[in-house]
């Protein structure tokens, strides 16, 4: 029999169950719009009592979907999320809030995407101290590892020199910045301070082995002995 009314059918109306034990049409609970078997199975959703959307996920009716799934608009069901994703704003994976693990695979989320991946794209690095979220490399590093300021690659910014997974502003002795490359380059033996290779191209000198080098005067030229003069 449907609720409410003195007429007899092989369906209830929507809002209502069938209770085979009665043979009447029951209420659904006020926040299921359709239920089954009992009021609180919910199949759809209405509304809360302030009037918000609720969610249908494990037939209930919620007014936040669980973690791992996303509130859908359209179907207003608690859809799940890609299986990278802890929070997300749709089932596919460059719509993740947060980053989960799957079975031993770790992802990590991009910053300023909705990206979950299992590396960090270049300028962000994997941090082993904050999971699951990339963190930013140093504006001197276009990639890093483990660390800002670690860069790799040989991968320095502008006006920065790559040596020892470091990106320098200037290098230390008895190395020279070459421009083109962006590296540290060692000065040839013989030099103590450089501007290229070769000893032609040095403006301090130093021992090598046994072997004092000389700067010849006027010139950019360690030499193991003075020039005539």
């Amino acid at each position: 029999m449907i609720y409410g009314r003195t007429l007899c059918n092989n369906t209830c109306s929507d809002g209502t169950y069938s209770n085979s034990s009665s043979n009447l049409c029951l209420m659904c609970a006020p926040q299921c719009l359709t239920c089954s078997g009992n009021a609180s199975n919910c199949l759809s959703c209405g509304f809360s009592s302030i009037g918000s959307n609720l969610y249908l996920s494990n037939n209930q009716c919620l007014l936040n979907c669980p973690v791992r799934t996303w509130a859908n608009q359209v179907n207003h069901n608690c859809d799940s999320c890609h299986a990278s994703c802890i929070s997300c704003t749709s089932s596919g994976q460059n719509s993740c809030q947060s980053c989960g693990n799957i079975t031993g695979t770790i992802y990590y989320k991009y910053i300023g995407a909705e990206t979950c991946n299992t590396t960090c794209p270049d300028g962000q690095f994997i941090s082993a101290t904050i999971p699951n979220f990339c963190q930013p490399c140093s504006p001197i590093c276009i990639t890093c590892i483990n660390s800002s300021e670690v860069c790799t690659n040989l991968n320095c910014s502008q006006n920065y020199f790559y040596l020892n997974n470091s990106c320098l502003s200037t290098c230390p002795d008895n190395y020279y910045p070459d421009l083109s490359l962006r590296q540290c380059i060692q000065c040839t033996p013989g030099c103590q301070t450089c501007f290229g290779l070769g000893l032609n191209s040095c403006t301090k000198c130093n021992m090598v082995s046994a072997t004092q080098y000389y700067l010849q005067i006027g010139l950019t030229t360690c030499a193991s002995g003075c020039n005539p003069g």
